[in-house]
């Protein structure tokens, strides 16, 4: 018995001091993080148009094409997207993106042409916010995504032949 009691009461001194050694503290802080509005843009596909051809398949049809580029943005992120008139160097006096159009150039040639934001190009893409401009809903998701642009050069024009091309920037603000 003597034996029993001596075993419980070392087993009390054991709990007892495991107690004592065991306290603990605890203390919290702060994580912080900002993510702010972000968006890229590059050109994905340029707007090739086919072989412009004024005296006989374009003499009464426009030449039409597409192309696109790709938008990508922080998530909620809602860019207005504008597209400058290309290179100033292509235009033949003071111009705007609808009315004289757009030019492309082969030396000292021009060819004018329109981009569009719709298929049935009925909206001309403005050069300005709020002018014509584009407004993509909020991303949903840092994923790209592709915009097409729609271009025309109008039917008829009396251009001589060439290569002609142009460089049209595209302005993402958000």
């Amino acid at each position: 018995m003597r034996t029993a009691l001596l075993a419980a009461a070392t087993v009390g001194v054991l709990f007892a001091a495991s107690n004592a050694t065991a306290a603990t503290a605890t203390g919290s802080f702060q994580v912080t993080a900002t993510v702010n509005a972000s968006c890229v843009v590059t050109a994905s596909q340029a707007v090739a148009f086919p072989v412009y051809d004024p005296a006989n398949t374009h003499f009464a049809a426009n030449d039409d094409a597409t192309g696109s580029i790709d938008v990508r943005c922080t998530k909620g992120t809602a860019p207005v997207i504008t597209l400058d008139e290309g290179l100033p160097a292509n235009k033949a006096g003071t111009s705007s993106c609808t009315t004289p159009l757009r030019q492309m150039a082969s030396g000292t040639d021009r060819l004018p042409y329109f981009l569009y934001q719709n298929t049935g190009r009925t909206t001309v893409w403005g050069c300005t916010s709020g002018t014509n401009s584009l407004t993509m809903v909020a991303a949903p998701s840092n994923a790209a995504r592709t915009v097409t642009v729609y271009g025309r050069i109008p039917m008829n024009q009396d251009v001589p032949t060439g290569s002609y091309a142009d460089t049209v920037t595209a302005t993402l603000t958000f």
